[in-house]
């Protein structure tokens, strides 16, 4: 079974994440298929021993009627022959042909505003079809007027997979005598320096401070070493805010801005909701079903 993860990750990690995520569930479960990742990250290097294809990000023009079938996506999408193809966030992208993949179709988002749904261009207003999918699912708890069912956040790795405190520690150079506080706002390159300066003091509460940003060349994935982190200092997206909550770690989050979405109301919800399946899993036996 050839199965097929797409979404963006332009800047960041986030998106490349869950698809590694979903990889890693498929290979708990003991899924025998063939994943692959298609992407438009410039970290694809990152998604380890998973297939991780990049693919550019398409104009309008180029995914229109009439001319999708000559863009690179469509042919990468035949090229794969996927029987399930999951689309995380991008629908926009695939819209104008999903219908033409003789495949499954699973759609996933995370908190998105209803503004993300419609499209406006000088064609017309695109509109998201919960109609091209087999199954349109909510990855986090959040609010929409498209129709989802809803699955546990997704997460990197579960409780069991992650380095012990023990070894964590060895591997970062500490020797826990000190509480450990990792400042890794990522999102884009500029948040690193941007924040610094205001979490300075944490150094003169006593802890040992770990500057680490993927921009910057740093731990990846941040989740292997949370047993010997204490405190997390990151921005409020996707999977900082879950996988803080998953595995109960003390967190300050700053609020960043981004494109349909709320982090405010992510840190919201997630103060109330708990969960100890893993999102993934969830996924991983959906797709077994389709």
């Amino acid at each position: 079974m050839n199965i097929l993860y797409y979404t963006s990750s332009t800047t960041g990690v986030g998106r490349l994440v869950t698809g590694m995520a979903i990889g890693n569930a498929l290979k708990r479960k003991g899924v025998s298929c063939k994943y692959t990742i298609a992407h438009s990250s410039s970290f694809g290097h990152l998604a380890g021993d998973f297939h991780a294809l990049w693919v550019p990000v398409e104009t309008e023009d180029d995914l229109a009627p009439g001319r999708w079938k000559q863009s690179i996506l469509y042919k990468t999408f035949r090229k794969l022959k996927p029987d399930v193809l999951i689309v995380h966030h991008q629908w926009f992208m695939v819209h104008n042909f999903i219908q033409e993949l003789p495949c499954k179709k699973v759609y996933l988002s995370d908190q998105a505003s209803d503004s993300h749904f419609r499209v406006p261009l000088p064609t017309g207003e695109l509109v998201f079809d919960a109609r091209n999918y087999d199954r349109v699912i909510a990855i986090e708890p959040f609010q929409s007027t498209v129709p989802m069912e809803t699955v546990n956040p997704v997460i990197l790795k579960n409780r069991d997979e992650i380095l012990s405190r023990e070894t964590a520690l060895r591997r970062l150079g500490h020797d826990g005598t000190k509480p450990v506080a990792f400042y890794g706002l990522s999102g884009r390159p500029e948040y690193f320096e941007k924040f610094r300066s205001k979490y300075a003091y944490l150094a003169d509460e006593g802890y040992e401070v770990l500057y680490s940003g993927t921009y910057q060349g740093g731990l990846f994935p941040v989740v292997d070493y949370f047993n010997a982190i204490d405190l997390l200092i990151c921005g409020a997206g996707y999977n900082q805010v879950w996988e803080a909550g998953y595995f109960g770690k003390k967190a300050l989050f700053e609020i960043l801005d981004v494109n349909f979405s709320d982090q405010s109301l992510r840190i919201k919800t997630s103060e109330s909701f708990h969960f100890d399946v893993n999102g993934a899993d969830q996924l991983a036996d959906i797709i077994m079903k389709l």
